[in-house]
């Protein structure tokens, strides 16, 4: 017995016992896989934003201080018509180019992406000649805005899907923009707004003279749709484009539009078309909580698009296209957005209990916005128990422990708590919760009283 329970044999298992732990904690402790078919118990409460609307609503905003708001908006949404120049400030414009001489990420085939494939991506910008062009031009079909002159995408990660970071939104039809330059195909036209910026396919442009720019940005009357379903036709029954929360059209006489199209010679025609007026809102509406909701329900269950791939909405393009029908004109990103304004406070130094008990007291419901690192989320208020409540367009949030984090699949505009899948949080070493990683709220119901 003395043999067998020899120090050398202790220490030859002890040696044994580390090494297999040390296997499995490298299995299991890595572990950082989907569990996207994993039920969520946040997504089984109410998916309906008008069942959190407080009993004590916001003040109305004034006749004045609505126009200010419109004024406002339409001077940006209309500034590539009204004197907007080329930003001189090629490090801003061009911000992708140091990534494509560095960090080179994966393509569509989730392999490497090849230096020669970037390199010529680079000779295509010709940033040495920007700008080489001031045009203006109007979107004329929903389209990608992007970071490069190519459809291609680019992961972080063979299994960065969807996050490709060649894209940097999707830009409405009708949208007015100024082009500052051309790539050497003259394929893809760089453009210019006051919200966004990038490379669009030229066939979704058509050139505006300043005439029609003069008489575009005169209008005064202008409508939103109540949801992103109604198709618009022309007169002949041909498809315009669809309707979507946020997107801006010019009202015409006898329940008509302005809707535009490019001709052979890559000019704009303005037409006319009938809609159903029922289907629209008036532009801008007055900010109400109620309102809101409505336009939250409209898009609930939308899938995920980061920066509007396949037509749908990220995080910061849900709260956009939202505020827009306010006449709120907001940055595209979340931490633009986190930042707007001068109404934030900031939670960075606080526990999640803290932070929610900052959120009941002050924020306003259906009017604030809670910014974390890459995400932004619409405070609804709080629910029948006290917690916060958010709606927001989510790809997925990690849960797990000290030996596993995983990945729990959101996968649009869904309306939860802070702690979505904190079910799935372990006792020992838990993920970080959203609640946890919110650094400000931000009151844009305030910014809008105070007409910024």
């Amino acid at each position: 017995m003395r043999e067998f329970w020899s120090l050398d044999f202790v220490r030859k298992y002890m040696r044994v016992f580390a090494s297999l732990l040390f296997v499995l904690l490298l299995f299991v402790g890595c572990s950082d896989s989907p569990q996207g078919n994993k039920s969520i118990a946040d997504l089984k409460m109410s998916q309906n934003a008008l069942d959190y609307l407080p009993k004590t609503r916001t003040p109305p905003l004034s006749p004045q201080e609505v126009e200010r708001l419109k004024e406002n908006y339409l001077k940006k949404f209309f500034a590539p018509f009204l004197g907007l120049t080329p930003n001189p400030n090629i490090a801003e414009v061009f911000w992708i180019k140091s990534s494509l001489e560095k960090n080179l990420g994966y393509g569509e085939n989730l392999k490497p992406i090849s230096p020669k494939m970037t390199q010529k991506i680079l000779q295509d910008m010709q940033i040495p000649l920007y700008p080489n062009a001031t045009q203006m031009a109007i979107v004329i079909k929903d389209c990608d805005v992007r970071a490069v002159p190519s459809v291609h995408p680019r992961l972080s990660k063979p299994n960065g899907f969807p996050f490709d970071r060649w894209q940097n939104s999707m830009i409405f039809y009708g949208t007015p923009v100024l082009i500052t330059h051309y790539d050497t195909s003259k394929r893809y036209a760089h453009i210019q707004t006051e919200f966004v910026y990038g490379w669009v396919d030229v066939s979704h442009l058509a050139l505006v003279s300043p005439k029609q720019a003069q008489t575009l940005s005169s209008l005064k009357h202008f409508i939103v749709p109540k949801n992103d379903e109604s198709i618009i036709k022309d007169w002949r029954g041909d498809y315009v484009t669809q309707a979507r929360i946020g997107k801006l059209f010019a009202l015409a006489e006898n329940n008509n539009i302005f809707i535009y199209k490019r001709q052979s010679d890559g000019k704009l025609r303005i037409e006319k078309t009938a809609i159903n007026l029922s289907e629209f809102d008036t532009f801008p509406q007055a900010f109400s909580q109620e309102k809101v909701a409505e336009y939250i329900n409209a898009m609930m269950g939308r899938q995920y698009g980061w920066g509007g791939l396949y037509e749908e909405r990220d995080c910061s393009a849900f709260i956009r296209d939202i505020f827009s029908n306010f006449a709120l004109y907001l940055p595209r990103n979340s931490y633009a957005q986190g930042n707007f304004g001068t109404r934030q406070i900031n939670l960075a130094n606080l526990d999640s209990l803290q932070k929610e008990k900052v959120l009941l007291a002050n924020a306003t419901p259906f009017g604030s916005v809670l910014y974390l690192k890459g995400h932004i989320m619409l405070y609804l208020g709080e629910d029948k128990e006290g917690r916060a409540i958010v709606a927001h367009s989510a790809w997925s949030v990690m849960a797990g422990d000290f030996w596993r984090k995983d990945e729990y699949r959101l996968g649009g505009v869904v309306i939860t708590t802070l702690k979505p899948a904190n079910e799935y949080n372990g006792a020992w070493g838990s993920r970080k919760t959203l609640g946890d990683r919110v650094l400000l709220v931000n009151d844009l119901y305030k910014a809008m009283q105070e007409g910024q």
